[in-house]
């Protein structure tokens, strides 16, 4: 499992300093972004390293407690990686460890070319499985 840590500033909340929830998905996505770079190959390099792209075709979340600002979210990121798709599972919990938002993003793998769903290329189906070995 990898973690990412995000701080919720000013920017990100109403003016009642409550976290405005696309913010809240964008932070999600970020975590999976970072994780995809840490293993080595990153979201944003993949289409031209691979042919390949990863978009999201579903997106489920679920809020728990309101974030604040000031607030400082651990999200964790556990990836289901199958033959043309990557599920990542994403739990943000604060400080004294309760779980703020989860949330489920499924891509799928497809030819930069034709759009149509392929196997995850080898190397970055090892990279991310090594990465949370």
């Amino acid at each position: 499992m990898y973690e990412f840590e995000w701080k919720c500033a000013w920017g990100d909340a109403d003016p009642h300093g409550i976290a405005y929830y696309p913010n809240l998905i964008d932070a999600m996505h970020r975590a999976g972004e970072e994780f995809m770079n840490d293993a080595g190959v990153a979201y944003w390099d993949v289409p031209e390293e691979y042919d390949i792209h990863f978009p999201i075709v579903s997106m489920d979340t679920d809020f728990e407690r309101p974030v604040e600002v000031g607030d400082v979210l651990t999200i964790s990121v556990d990836p289901d990686i199958g033959g043309k798709s990557l599920g990542m599972a994403f739990t943000a919990t604060d400080e004294d460890g309760n779980e703020r938002f989860s949330a489920l993003e499924q891509h799928v793998c497809v030819s930069k070319s034709d759009d149509r769903p392929v196997e995850i290329p080898e190397e970055v189906r090892a990279a991310l499985t090594d990465a949370v070995a």
